[in-house]
């Protein structure tokens, strides 16, 4: 299992439906430390997320740049 970087790039990358959030904008609840401000009520997709190998790929990558590739690789509109 890899732990989440807390970088907030899927918090900008993907779209969030429940809080009509589309791809490409930072979500709302979305810190400048890269963790939620709604932590304890966020929607159950942003709870069931996994931090997976990609992550730990562009750690090393500005957060822009984490965004943009996330959204190519997963094909994010």
């Amino acid at each position: 299992m890899i732990n989440c970087l807390m970088c907030g790039a899927c918090c900008i990358a993907y779209d969030i439906s429940t809080l009509d959030k589309p791809a490409g904008v930072p979500c709302e609840y979305l810190l400048e430390s890269g963790r939620c401000g709604d932590y304890d009520r966020r929607p159950a997709v942003c709870a069931a997320f996994k931090a997976d190998e990609l992550c730990i790929m562009l750690s090393m990558l500005p957060l822009s740049e984490r965004v943009r590739v996330i959204r190519e690789v997963y094909r994010c509109s």
